[in-house]
C-alpha cells in the first residue's frame, strides 16, 4: 500500500515550497508510522480492509461540475455552513459569518500564511499514525479557518463534507482561534456516490489564551470507511468541548488528541456510539497535561447491536510539571446480543505527584429488573428497551450547553436508537 502513494506526482502538482517540505517529511516518516500500527489498530483492521477495496491511496483530483446537484445536502435550518466536496472548499455553496476567515491555504496572503505555518502540520499525529501521514501527503488543499480575538458567535457553523468519488478522498483543515473568542462548529460527512468510499480527514485546532471552542461531530457512514483525526493545542485558560456521535460505518476510526500546553486549560470529551449493521467504531483519545492546574473530563458511552464491534482506548498523560492536574475518564457499554463485542482500554501515565486522576470502564447488558418494571406497567418490550437506551444516552447529551443544539442531537440519537435490536 505504501508503494502506491505517488509522491513524485503529488509534489509536481504542488506549488507552495512549504507544503512540499511538509509532504516530503511525512513521506519519510510513513514507514516508521507503521511500526506502531499493529498495536494501535489491534482490533481495527482498517488498512487490510482498504487494501482489498482500493488499488491506491492516491486520490484522483477531478474538477467538480454541476454544483447545483449538491445543494440538497445543505441544511435548510442552518444560518452558517461551509461546504467541502472531495476535500475542496466550495465558497459559492457556503454561507459564513463575516467574523470568520475561510480560505484555501495557497490563496492566503503572506502574512496569514505565515501564521498558519506555525500551526499547520505541527500538532497532528502524522509521526505516529499511518493514516494521518497519508493525509499529509495526499491532501490536495488545506482549508484554513481564522477567528480573530474577542469574537463571540452564538450560532454554530456547520461543516458539510461531501464525498462524491470512487477513489479515496482527503479532507484537511486548520483552525486558529485567537484570544477571548467563543465559537462552535458541527461537522458531518455525506457520501453521495453509489460506491463504497474511504474518506480521510485530519484537523488541527489552535486555541489561544481564554478561547472557547465547541466542536460537534456526527458520523453515519453506512458501509463506508472513514478515518478522522482531530488534534488540539490549547493555551492558557482555554476551554474545549468535543462531542462525537457515531452510528454506522464499515469501519470508523476516530483519533482525538489534545495537548494542554499551559496552565488552567480545560478539556471536555464526550462521545456516544450506537452501532448496528455489523459496523466497527474505534475511538482513540489522548490528553496530554503539560502544565499545572488543568482539567480534563472524558466520558464515552456505547450501545453495540448484534454483529457489531466497539473499540475504546483512552490515554491520559500527566507530565512532571503538571501538578494540581484533575483528570477523569470513563467508558460505559451496553451489549444488546451475544455476538456484539467491545474492546475497551483506559490508560494513565503520570509523572506528577500532586494530582487527582481516575478512570473506569463497564461492559454489560440491559438492566433486566428495570426492563421488567417498565413492562409490568403496561409498556411494550420494544418501548421499554427504547426508554432504557434513551436514558443511557442522555448523560452525554445533557453536557451540551446550548439548548437548541442539545435538542437537535437528542433527536438524532432517538431516531438512531429506533433501528437497534429490540428482541
Amino acid at each position: 500500500m505504501i508503494d502506491t502513494i505517488n509522491l513524485k506526482k503529488i509534489l509536481s502538482e504542488e506549488t507552495d515550497n512549504n507544503i512540499k517540505q511538509i509532504k516530503n517529511a511525512a513521506h519519510e516518516g510513513l514507514k516508521k508510522s507503521l511500526d506502531s500500527y499493529k498495536e494501535e489498530y489491534k482490533y481495527t483492521p482498517l488498512l487490510r480492509k482498504i487494501e482489498k477495496k482500493f488499488e491506491t491511496l492516491t486520490p484522483v483530483n477531478k474538477p467538480i461540475k454541476n454544483l447545483n446537484k449538491y445543494s440538497k445536502h445543505i441544511p435548510k435550518n442552518e444560518k452558517y455552513y461551509i461546504v467541502v466536496i472531495n476535500g475542496s472548499y466550495q465558497e459559492n455553496l457556503s454561507r459564513k459569518p463575516k467574523e470568520l476567515l475561510v480560505a484555501k491555504f495557497n490563496e492566503l496572503k503572506d502574512q496569514n500564511k505565515d501564521q498558519f505555518l506555525k500551526t499547520y502540520s505541527k500538532h497532528d499525529d502524522s509521526k505516529k499514525d499511518f493514516f494521518s501521514s497519508s493525509n499529509t501527503i495526499n491532501h490536495n488543499e488545506c482549508l484554513t479557518f481564522y477567528i480573530d480575538k474577542d469574537t463571540s458567535l452564538k450560532e454554530k457553523i456547520s461543516i458539510i463534507n461531501i464525498i462524491d468519488s470512487q477513489n479515496p478522498t482527503y479532507f484537511r483543515k486548520c483552525f486558529i482561534i485567537k484570544k477571548h473568542s467563543d465559537i462552535s462548529f458541527s461537522e458531518e460527512f455525506v457520501n453521495t456516490s453509489n460506491n463504497v468510499s474511504f474518506s480521510n480527514s485530519v484537523t488541527e485546532l489552535f486555541l489561544d489564551e481564554n478561547a472557547k471552542l465547541n466542536y460537534y461531530s456526527v458520523q453515519n457512514m453506512d458501509k463506508n470507511f472513514h478515518y478522522n483525526s482531530i488534534n488540539i493545542f490549547q493555551k492558557y485558560n482555554s476551554v474545549s468541548n468535543f462531542h462525537t456521535y457515531s452510528f454506522t460505518g464499515e469501519i470508523i476510526r476516530n483519533n482525538l488528541n489534545i495537548k494542554l500546553e499551559d496552565k488552567n486549560c480545560y478539556a471536555n470529551m464526550y462521545g456516544f456510539y450506537a452501532i448496528k449493521k455489523n459496523s466497527l467504531i474505534d475511538n482513540h483519545t489522548s490528553v496530554d497535561h503539560i502544565d499545572e492546574n488543568s482539567i480534563s473530563n472524558e466520558h464515552y458511552k456505547g450501545i453495540i447491536d448484534k454483529g457489531s464491534n466497539g473499540v475504546f482506548n483512552g490515554k491520559i498523560f500527566v507530565r512532571q510539571k503538571a501538578q494540581k492536574t484533575n483528570a477523569f475518564q470513563s467508558n460505559n457499554n451496553i451489549l444488546l446480543s451475544d455476538d456484539a463485542k467491545v474492546n475497551t482500554k483506559p490508560q494513565l501515565e503520570i509523572w506528577a505527584d500532586d494530582v487527582k486522576c481516575s478512570h473506569g470502564c463497564t461492559v454489560g447488558q440491559l438492566d433486566e429488573d428495570a426492563l421488567f418494571y417498565l413492562m409490568s406497567r403496561g409498556i411494550s418490550k420494544k418501548d421499554s428497551i427504547s426508554l432504557l437506551l434513551s436514558a443511557f444516552s442522555s448523560e452525554i447529551t445533557e453536557k451540551i450547553e446550548d439548548e437548541n443544539i442539545k435538542e437537535e442531537y437528542q433527536a438524532i440519537i432517538l431516531k438512531e436508537l429506533e433501528g437497534l435490536n429490540h428482541e
